[in-house]
């Protein structure tokens, strides 16, 4: 594999990367959006998680921010 080719590789492989994270960070937002509503307002209102429950939110709302920082 020559220099060009090889640069070729890794400019596409960079690329795939790159929509890779886009895609990630879009579903990073939809979970966000589902979250924000188990606590703000629909749980106090209609959904009435307990906090056992919600606990288990906050820890998927904690795993999920890793992919809210820019890249």
């Amino acid at each position: 594999m020559n220099k060009e080719q090889l640069i070729t590789k890794q400019q596409l492989e960079i690329e795939s990367l790159k929509e890779t994270i886009s895609m990630y960070k879009e579903d990073a937002e939809a979970i966000d959006s589902i979250l924000y509503c188990v606590w703000w307002p629909l749980n106090d209102n209609v959904l009435w998680f307990t906090k056992d429950q919600l606990k288990v939110f906050f820890r998927i709302n904690n795993a999920n921010d890793v992919y809210e920082e820019e890249v």
